[in-house]
């Protein structure tokens, strides 16, 4: 076992120093290390089981990455309070090839048709994540849960659990690191801070009213003075769904646009900086809990009394832990 393990890590270290590696390759390559770090488990769970056996909990895919995260820590949460087996379909693959997750993805017998379906859809009342726990453990039958669970309590008790999964692949932190060598990134005096613009789709008047609206200008200015006037040298690291904003608004010397790449290597580089300014929406939420240092959010998100407010009473966008440190910026 070792020899073979030994000729394998060889012959990566000399495809990768030989320049082969294209996406795909990597994606392969760190299934194979992966090996070496955790083993993989495959659960297989059957409709069809001897009495005792604990009951089957899944969620249906939705929404992009930030929301698949969302639905992956309900879930995984959700299971550990109600006892039940986690089953991640494959509609998470992306989710899988991103993260180092602990729920194996189920290939061939996660027929979900007979499931119990617990619809989590209602927007007109917040989340109820006491009542949710309730009617699971209720159930004596496999449950597919459909919604988007946001909200940080249906996690919060396995939170470092949780962050332990969303830890970057290999090949997403390989091609973090050449974004920053691209740039010139060596100077350790130099403290790095993430911004994340969101505004494609939510500049709509239908998302707005919603109280999904992207913050003003003003909000991510007052940001960068912050860390100016905080720590003096700083760099900012945009990343945004509509680049010619950004520029046209938040364009300095210490600024550096990250073109676009997948929305795994953007979360990384974001999460790479020492400290962050979020936006609204799933994604720039996740890069605020996932980052180490300050994360910089607007004072207004979600806006009272409306669709995302009434849904989470306001509470998501700031965790009750003890890990992440938020700070609070008014567009004036």
């Amino acid at each position: 076992m070792f020899t073979t393990r030994l000729f394998t890590s060889v012959v990566l270290v000399v495809l990768m120093y030989t320049g082969w590696y294209t996406s795909s390759y990597l994606k392969l390559r760190v299934r194979i290390t992966d090996l070496f770090e955790k083993p993989i488990q495959y659960s297989r769970i059957g409709i069809r089981r001897e009495p005792g056996n604990r009951f089957a909990l899944s969620v249906i895919r939705q929404g992009r990455l930030g929301n698949a995260m969302w639905q992956y820590s309900a879930l995984y949460g959700l299971a550990n309070l109600t006892n039940r087996i986690p089953i991640l379909s494959t509609e998470f693959q992306d989710l899988d090839e991103a993260f180092t997750l602990w729920i194996s993805r189920e290939w061939k017998d996660a027929n979900t048709e007979d499931f119990y379906v617990h619809n989590q859809h209602d927007t007109e009342v917040p989340y109820n994540i006491e009542e949710t726990v309730k009617t699971l453990r209720a159930k004596k039958q496999d449950v597919l849960l459909d919604g988007f669970f946001q909200h940080y309590k249906f996690f919060a008790h396995v939170s470092n659990e949780i962050r332990k999964q969303f830890t970057f692949r290999y090949y997403v932190k390989r091609q973090v690191a050449a974004f920053f060598r691209s740039f010139g990134f060596r100077n350790e005096n130099v403290l790095k801070v993430g911004i994340h613009s969101r505004r494609d789709d939510l500049v709509q008047a239908d998302w707005m009213k919603k109280g999904f609206g992207p913050p003003d200008v003003g909000y991510f200015r007052n940001a960068m003075k912050y860390f100016r006037t905080k720590y003096g040298r700083v760099h900012f690291v945009v990343c945004s769904d509509d680049l010619d904003w950004a520029r046209r608004h938040l364009e300095g010397e210490d600024v550096t646009f990250v073109p676009n790449h997948s929305p795994e290597v953007d979360m990384a580089i974001l999460t790479s900086c020492d400290h962050v300014i979020i936006s609204n929406g799933t994604f720039s939420w996740w890069v605020g809990w996932l980052c180490t240092g300050i994360t910089v959010r607007y004072k207004d998100i979600p806006e009272y009394n409306t669709l995302l407010y009434n849904m989470t009473l306001g509470e998501h966008w700031v965790p009750n832990d003890d890990y992440n440190h938020y700070v609070v910026i008014e567009s004036v």
